[in-house]
């Protein structure tokens, strides 16, 4: 059983408010934030969207946890360093940082335009939410950290972030940058105490997810080694166990969380639907 009593953790991201017709949508930031809380962590959901956030930090203490919400636009250091300040302030430390907002206004269908017509301001604002942001929060985390004995610090990355993408383009850049982020900040950090990873989903039924709809869900499934795609509880799991003691000797890995949709050829999907290998479609 994992044990987070006397940890203190921010999450960003944590109101997982997409825009659509239910902001209360539980998604992977909410969920995380969620999760930490009922291990016995004190949690700090920063979101640009405070009022949301709030709203998911009620819930939390109604359901018997410690949290607070911070209105954070991750983008903005001088934010960043305010949301961990108030997390130092208000619960005097900070063990967990799971740095998860993300931008994602562009449609993940049709998404990016090709390379050759890529809008540089649209290039600048994902970049800015998707990489910086996480820079900026190890930065001014860091050394909370530091001061009383050391932390874990996760990113949400992505799969498309190890592989080439047709629509994705400025998403997977971002990405494969927060990848290298993890392994810069373990190699930079790791003797003070501080461990870094982060977290690759797959394809996870939140709201950006059903944006794809049912055909494209039940593509991405066909590929799949387990029979059914992601929910954000899947996520927050895996959150959860790297942020704990037992895993105190992992650390600068990105972790897929995928289902097994990048670890076989391509061939193998085929190779299910002709009969060829074990297993279904």
């Amino acid at each position: 059983m994992i044990n987070l009593t006397g940890k203190v953790a921010i999450v960003t991201g944590a109101a997982s408010f997409h825009g659509d017709d239910d902001p209360y949508r539980v998604g992977q930031g909410a969920s995380t934030a969620s999760l930490l809380a009922q291990l016995g962590a004190k949690v700090v959901l920063a979101d640009i969207h405070g009022e949301v956030a709030e709203q998911r930090a009620k819930q939390i203490r109604a359901d018997g946890g410690d949290a607070i919400a911070v209105e954070t636009d991750v983008r903005v250091e001088e934010q960043v360093q305010r949301m961990v300040t108030t997390a130092v302030d208000e619960f005097g430390r900070l063990d967990i940082l799971h740095n998860n907002a993300a931008d994602l206004r562009i449609p993940w269908e049709p998404g990016d335009p090709p390379i050759t017509e890529f809008v540089v301001d649209t290039f600048r604002t994902q970049i800015a939410t998707l990489l910086l942001g996480p820079m900026l929060g190890c930065k001014h985390a860091i050394p909370a950290m530091v001061n009383t004995g050391g932390g874990s610090i996760t990113c949400t990355s992505s799969i498309s972030g190890e592989m080439g993408e047709l629509n994705l383009t400025t998403y997977s850049v971002a990405k494969a940058g927060v990848n290298q982020l993890v392994r810069a900040v373990s190699a930079q950090h790791g003797k003070q105490g501080i461990r870094c990873n982060a977290v690759a989903p797959g394809l996870i039924l939140s709201s950006p997810g059903l944006q794809l709809g049912d055909e494209l869900i039940t593509q991405y499934t066909r590929h799949c080694d387990t029979p059914h795609v992601g929910q954000p509880e899947d996520i927050a799991r895996v959150v959860a166990f790297l942020h704990s003691d037992a895993a105190r000797y992992i650390t600068g890995q990105v972790i897929r969380v995928d289902g097994g949709f990048t670890e076989h050829s391509p061939m193998v999907t085929e190779g299910r639907a002709s009969g060829l290998v074990a297993g279904t479609t």
